[in-house]
């Protein structure tokens, strides 16, 4: 992957992928300077097959297909997980 101009960065992410077991067994590196570019390398987390690429990605969700097992990666914004995680979760017994 080449080298990432952080100043210039409008979107970076680094971070482990599940399988559908729930197992972190791959990882993706992804970054844009204007969010229409993406340049990644991705550990595909069904197979291990490592790869790199670019792409322009337009609205979300982003999907990115391994070349070897043919399987799409979701590429999800952190934030958007962590709202739909805490709306998701039940009510602590001790608030009520």
């Amino acid at each position: 992957m080449k080298d990432i101009d952080f100043e210039r960065t409008e979107y970076v992410t680094n971070r482990e992928l599940e399988n559908d077991e729930g197992e972190e067994t791959g990882k993706l590196q992804m970054f844009s300077y204007d969010n229409e570019v993406f340049h990644y390398k991705l550990t595909c987390p069904y197979c291990q097959h490592t790869f790199e690429g670019e792409e322009e990605l337009g609205s979300r969700p982003w999907w990115i297909e391994c070349p070897e097992c043919t399987r799409s990666t979701n590429v999800y914004r952190i934030k958007d997980k962590k709202k739909r995680e805490i709306k998701d979760r039940a009510p602590d017994p001790s608030d009520v």
